[in-house]
């Protein structure tokens, strides 16, 4: 009797850490809905978790539309846009879908179209994703970015000029959209077509007349024309209201007045723009070097000089001036000038100064 008490006590023991060890397992088990668990997988970034959870969330709950949403997205990212674009016109034939659903489902099927190349096929989804959409913000710049991938400029412009509108900043931006819209000539002068360019440009133009790109485009759109006065005239009105925007402009200046038989005129340009911005780096390089062409050594090598005081660091100044003072006939000054260069670039002179070391072919032939 003894015996069977035991081995009956045994069982009970056996039984209950069996029950308890199964109940661990269960507690470790996420017990969540399936949703749930893809929503909490995705802010965590595991997609491959997220992508399973929700296959078993619409196979439990067909109703739930954001699961339908987000597994079609997943499925675009895994590279099946077929099958995204599927899962995704479904819902489009849903009864009671809310307006803020219909934007997100039409949001989804733009990028389904995109990845596909549909481009024409995305805008019109976009579009509808803004119709829909209570604040239609972020649509826009989607639907901003498949225009301009479709190349339609004059829509792209009109979903521009529309979100700063909405943003009521389109008089506080108006150089900004000006811009924007001149840019969108650039690919047009430098395939030729001057017309269609020209017609953007002037749109840009009574936007902002002022603005620095979009004057910068027109000059080089007259320059195309051949209209070397007009280009001519743009560009220095940059000069004046812009002077703070003045980036290689005077290479297209000097290109421009040579083609225009005016070259030497050049000189007061440099001059009377050097009186409002003194030691301007780029035009005291671009005066220096006009004055080398004529021969005026000294001239230029002062015009150096002082633009250093400005610019200390400015290689290109470095350079010519050390090629103008060999020229002019000082070789111990331009031995000095390169030993002390040389010694700022292996650290024994200023250690705050680290220079790259310059070209010597390069950047003497651009001096010249």
């Amino acid at each position: 009797m003894i015996w069977f008490i035991g081995i009956a006590v045994a069982l009970v023991f056996v039984a209950l850490l069996w029950r308890s060890l199964a109940a661990g397992r269960n507690q470790g088990r996420d017990r969540r809905p399936p949703y749930l668990v893809a929503m909490s997988a995705l802010i965590d970034g595991d997609r491959e978790l997220a992508f399973r959870e929700l296959k078993n969330a619409v196979r439990l709950d067909s109703s739930n539309v954001d699961a339908y949403l987000r597994l079609g997205d997943l499925f675009r990212e895994r590279g099946d846009g077929e099958r995204a674009l599927q899962i995704h016109r479904e819902l489009t034939a849903r009864a009671g879908l809310d307006d803020g659903e219909k934007s997100r489902i039409h949001e989804s099927l733009c990028r389904d179209w995109m990845a596909l190349k549909q481009l024409d096929r995305a805008a019109e989804a976009v579009a509808e994703a803004v119709r829909f959409a209570a604040d239609p913000t972020k649509m826009l710049q989607l639907q901003l970015k498949v225009q301009e991938q479709r190349g339609d400029l004059g829509a792209a412009f009109r979903v521009k000029r529309e979100i700063l509108k909405r943003g009521g900043r389109v008089k506080a931006e108006a150089a900004a959209l000006a811009d924007f819209r001149a840019e969108q000539a650039v690919e047009l002068i430098e395939k030729g077509e001057l017309a269609a360019a020209e017609k953007i440009l002037k749109e840009a133009r009574k936007l902002e007349g002022n603005a620095a790109r979009t004057a910068y485009l027109w000059g080089w759109l007259k320059e195309k024309q051949g209209d070397y006065a007009a280009a001519l005239t743009t560009w220095e009105s940059i000069l004046t209201d812009h002077p703070e925007k003045v980036v290689m402009l005077f290479r297209s200046l000097e290109r421009v007045h040579f083609l225009n038989g005016s070259y030497g005129d050049m000189e007061s340009t440099y001059q009377r723009f050097l009186e409002k911005v003194p030691g301007h780096e780029d035009a005291s390089f671009g005066l220096a070097r006009f004055l080398l062409r004529k021969g005026q050594l000294e001239a230029a090598l002062e015009t150096c000089r002082t633009a250093l005081e400005h610019h200390p660091e400015s290689i290109p100044l470095r350079v010519l001036r050390s090629l103008l003072t060999l020229q002019i006939g000082r070789t111990p000054d331009a031995e000095r000038l390169l030993n002390d260069w040389i010694s700022e670039i292996m650290g024994e002179g200023q250690a705050s100064r680290r220079f790259a070391p310059p070209d010597p072919v390069v950047d003497l032939e651009s001096a010249t």
